[in-house]
């Protein structure tokens, strides 16, 4: 139990044990004189109690002494009849009253009862004694008779009191003596109760003291010797727990101040370590230069002063020796130390070659200390292999700049067969519709289309080349931004229509003009615009275009599919999509954006783009006011225009040539005259619009790139009149953008320099005959549209039943909801789903397993691609061969026998 007490009194501070102790102590002194002042306080009562009887009692004395002598002096004057006996008993009488009076606060009736008497007995004996004066002596001695009966009552009276009075004075000193011996011996008890529990006390609280302070001063005393593994008290809550946890603080910091100097010790170890491995050489100086570690490596690369290099050495010191061993002279060895002391502590590195040959990267640090860290690298086989390297860059340089040159000398060698190649085919559709072969013409038509899109291939191709070469031009003219917006909008409307976009256009109205190339600015405005539209569904895109001083920003945001960080990265670069599965999905080249950043940086701004994806992008173009490096552009001679021939009709109709250069007007007319037509001349859109409201012309051959009323206008206006949509309009401009061609309603486009190109109005496709085979079907998947129909149109002239896919998922929708095809040909490369996956997914399949499959593809194929295509297909024909007779013949081969 007692240990239980010193536990509970160590959760109490030292002080609070005190005053605890101090009160119990003290408890049983206050209570022994409290109970002290209270016996005094009952004696005290007891002592007033006595002292008022005895008070009563000397009043009964004094009145029984005063009545006596009453008595006797008035017996005396009844005998004597003396004045002195009579005056004595007056006396006697006063003195009688003067004691009942006293007597008559404690004893009232007492008192009053004695009076009487007194009175009764005084008036008898007066009585007598006039009788006796009177000579009476019968009736003297008759009243004083009376007076001594009455006498005897009031001696009965004070007899009776007196013995009571005497008893309870001798009862009062008894009690108070009584009460005095009682509080004496409590007083002796408790006092003795409160020395033996005071002691306990002192003890029991000297016991939660004297242990655990001896225990911290031997703690204290092995710490102080330098010994962390010291045993400590108990935890407590007092001031020597406080000094326990202090004390155990101190041992832990000393242990992890040891624990700190072994790891430090280890690390220096390590660091030892891995400086002596490290393959690089290694020195470290003090503040005052001089050495105070090297490794193995650092005195192997100074091997002709390695003996010198000891601890302690100065640089300067080691700097001389090694000059010495140079060879240098006097002077030239003071330079040379000074120039290399110049350069000590600087935080760029250099290179020097030492005395054996061989050449060292020196790099130099300071340390936190004053001190240098110096690491020496050698560089020799490194500055062979750059040497080797620089070569090879300057012969890639110079191979690239031949490249560039090259690529961008060849644009005439480049158009021109591909010009001939659409011009002929749009030569020989002529021939085929006045034949009325018009499975020639479409045909023919097909073969214009592709090679359409392979010049616009070539075009950007060769404008990237420009760019790379140097050789791209910029003419500088002040371009309206309103009207420059109004006809961006206008062509972008449909492209957004098209995706069921919202397209906004956000302009101050008083924005004016800047003094930039008009048509490399509006190509990039629409290959951005081009791109947010097909790149957005069910969204919105929106071009803002505002000023800030000499810099116009032209911003176009959409809430499309977005971008990575990575896909950014990479986004203007040649050649370059945002990934594979964007080229798959939405086709391209991936060089409108690389092109676009030249332009704008040609232009003196630069093109950026921030994106998050799945919620949209926003591409800024900055370029500056007049800020191009360009040449003006010159006007040129007009050159006057044929006059048109006299038959205006035409056997071959009248075509309107649209466009702002004279001559091109003239060569064009010069073409349709000779091929039958009536040309029809504008100069501008406005006059265009006039001419073919009035003249209702039979096709339109219209240029983009015209002043005030661009062509994109011009083809939006003829679209959106119902009496002009149904003409035919062909684009004859140096851009290529087919894409927006088309979705605006061009029936075809060619791309200048023309060579005999005569446009006709887009002939109505029509099916050539089937061959009389039934219950053949053949699945054509294959993303090209004009690929797909040529296909299509060998297997029905085969007698089959053909259907069409763009890529490998719909034509799993396809196989989902009909019959088994007898074939499927099948492309590689396609958006959406590729035919690898589609055949993955094909051969997968129980009922699908056995469709014969052809792969038509224009790839490259590799060993392994070829391998694992001859284990699930029935043949493989490149692009290239695929003509009819070779397609036609596969398609035979896999179908004999009524595969499917």
């Amino acid at each position: 139990m007692a240990r239980s007490l010193i536990r509970l009194l160590r959760t109490t501070s030292i002080p609070v044990r005190t005053i605890v102790l101090a009160v119990l102590l003290l408890l049983p002194m206050a209570a022994t004189s409290a109970y002290i002042f209270w016996t005094g306080q009952r004696a005290a009562v007891t002592v007033g109690e006595a002292q008022r009887i005895a008070a009563m009692s000397d009043a009964v004395s004094e009145v029984h002494s005063a009545f006596q002598d009453l008595l006797y002096w008035r017996a005396d004057l009844a005998v004597s009849l003396l004045t002195l006996a009579e005056t004595k008993g007056d006396a006697a009488r006063a003195r009688l009253d003067a004691g009942l009076a006293a007597l008559k606060p404690f004893m009232p009736k007492e008192a009053e009862a004695i009076g009487a008497g007194v009175a009764a007995f005084d008036a008898s004996a007066m009585k007598a004694v006039d009788a006796y004066t009177d000579d009476q002596r019968v009736v003297g001695n008759a009243l004083f008779a009376e007076a001594r009966g009455h006498g005897e009552q009031v001696e009965a009276l004070l007899s009776g009191i007196e013995p009571q009075l005497r008893s309870q004075a001798a009862a009062a000193r008894v009690e108070v003596l009584r009460q005095f011996t009682n509080g004496t011996n409590v007083s002796l008890i408790v006092t003795a109760v409160a020395v033996v529990l005071g002691a306990l006390l002192t003890f029991i609280v000297l016991a939660s003291i004297l242990p655990p302070l001896k225990q911290l001063v031997t703690a204290i005393g092995e710490i102080t010797r330098g010994r962390s593994d010291v045993a400590l008290p108990e935890p407590a809550r007092d001031e020597l727990g406080a000094m326990r946890d202090a004390l155990g603080l101190l041992a832990e910091s000393i242990r992890e101040r040891d624990r700190l100097a072994e790891e430090a010790r280890r690390q220096r170890q390590t660091l030892f370590d891995a400086i002596e491995s490290i393959n690089q050489g290694f020195a470290l100086y003090d503040a005052d230069d001089r050495l105070q570690l090297t490794n193995t490596q650092y005195r192997g690369m100074l091997t002709a002063i390695a003996d010198a290099i000891r601890p302690g050495m100065a640089f300067v010191d080691l700097l001389r020796r090694s000059a010495e061993m140079r060879g240098l002279g006097a002077e030239e060895t003071e330079s040379w130390i000074a120039e290399r002391l110049a350069r000590r502590g600087r935080p760029e590195s250099h290179v020097e070659q030492f005395i054996d040959g061989r050449w060292v990267q020196i790099q130099e640090r300071r340390t936190g200390q004053g001190g240098i860290v110096a690491v020496y690298t050698d560089v020799t086989e490194l500055r062979e292999r750059q040497r080797e390297l620089e070569l090879a860059k300057e012969a890639a340089d110079h191979a690239t700049q031949v490249k560039s040159e090259f690529l961008a000398n060849m644009s005439h060698e480049l158009r021109t067969p591909l010009n001939a190649i659409i011009g002929y085919s749009q030569l020989l559709m002529q021939d085929a519709e006045d034949d009325g072969n018009a499975d020639a013409v479409a045909d023919l038509k097909k073969i214009e289309g592709a090679g359409q899109h392979l010049l616009s291939i070539i075009n950007d191709i060769l404008d990237l080349s420009k760019i790379e070469a140097g050789r791209m031009e910029v003419y500088l003219e002040a371009v309206d931004l309103a009207a420059l917006a109004r006809d961006v909008e206008t062509l972008v409307k449909p492209l957004a229509a098209k995706n069921r976009n919202t397209f906004r256009v956000e302009i101050p109205p008083d924005i004016g003009s800047v003094r930039t190339d008009h048509t490399k600015l509006k190509q990039i405005v629409l290959n951005l615009l081009s791109n947010a539209t097909k790149f957005t569904r069910d969204g919105t895109v929106t071009m803002s275009v505002v000023r800030s001083g000499r810099q116009l920003v032209v911003s176009v945001t959409d809430t499309g599919i977005g971008l990575t960080e990575e896909q950014q990265g990479r986004l203007f670069q040649a050649f370059s999509q945002a990934d594979s599965s964007t080229t798959r999905r939405f086709g391209g080249t991936g060089l409108g954006l690389a092109i676009s950043r030249s332009f704008a940086r040609t232009l003196g701004g630069d093109l950026t783009v921030t994106s998050t994806p799945g919620e949209g992008s926003c591409f800024v173009l900055k370029i500056t006011d007049g800020g191009a490096e360009a040449l003006e552009s010159e006007g040129e001679a007009a050159v006057p225009e044929g006059d048109a021939p006299a038959n205006l009709g035409g056997k071959a109709g009248r075509v309107l040539v649209v466009d702002d250069d004279p001559h091109t007007r003239h060569i064009i007319g010069s073409h349709l005259v000779r091929e039958g037509y009536a040309p029809l001349y504008a100069g501008s859109g406005a006059e265009a619009l006039e001419l073919a409201r009035s003249e209702k012309p039979d096709a339109i051959t219209l240029d983009i790139m015209m002043p005030q009323v661009d062509g994109w206008a011009v083809l939006v206006a003829l679209k959106e009149d119902p009496e002009l949509a149904d003409i035919p309009v062909v684009i004859v401009s140096i851009t290529d953008d087919r894409s927006l061609a088309f979705t605006l309603g061009a029936a075809a486009m060619l791309t200048k320099p023309l060579n005999r190109t005569e446009l006709l109005a887009t002939l109505e496709r029509h099916l050539p005959d089937r061959s009389a085979a039934e219950g053949q079907t053949l699945l054509v998947v294959e993303d090209d549209a004009p690929t797909r129909e040529l296909m299509g149109r060998i297997g029905e002239k085969l007698g089959m039943a053909t259907a069409e896919a763009r890529n490998g998922r719909e034509a799993l929708d396809w196989l989902a909801g009909h019959p088994v095809p007898h074939a499927v040909l099948l492309d590689l490369n396609m958006p959406e789903m590729d035919g690898f996956e589609f055949l993955g997914h094909l051969r997968a399949a129980e009922a699908w397993r056995d469709i014969p499959v052809i792969v038509v593809t224009a790839r490259e194929l590799s060993n392994d691609e070829r391998a694992r295509l001859s284990q699930t297909t029935q043949g493989i024909i490149a692009k290239g061969k695929a003509a009819h007779f070779e397609l036609s013949r596969a398609i035979r081969a896999v179908t004999e026998g009524g595969t499917g």
